[in-house]
């Protein structure tokens, strides 16, 4: 004859059950730690890359400007008329 205090299979113990959901949270919160980590890596590399490229174009631009100015002052200034008055 079969116990009637024991357990039985299909019971789920409360205690035993929250201490696995408890354990199962806490890996979960380690994994979307660890791959908030990752994104926020990414994320500041995105905005160097993004600060360096912005500074270079600048920078490339101010030299540009630069040798504009410096061929322009270099050309000798037009004539006003290539015919001679009389």
């Amino acid at each position: 004859m079969a116990d009637a205090t024991g357990p039985k299979p299909n019971e789920i113990d409360p205690d035993n059950l929250s201490r696995l959901l408890e354990l199962e949270l806490i890996q979960k919160r380690a994994t979307w730690k660890q791959a908030g980590e990752r994104y926020r890596s990414i994320r500041t590399a995105g905005f160097v890359f993004l600060f360096v490229l912005i500074v270079g174009c600048l920078i490339g631009g101010y030299f540009a400007f630069m040798r504009l100015n410096e061929t322009r002052s270099n050309q000798p200034s037009p004539a006003t008329s290539s015919v001679p008055r009389r």
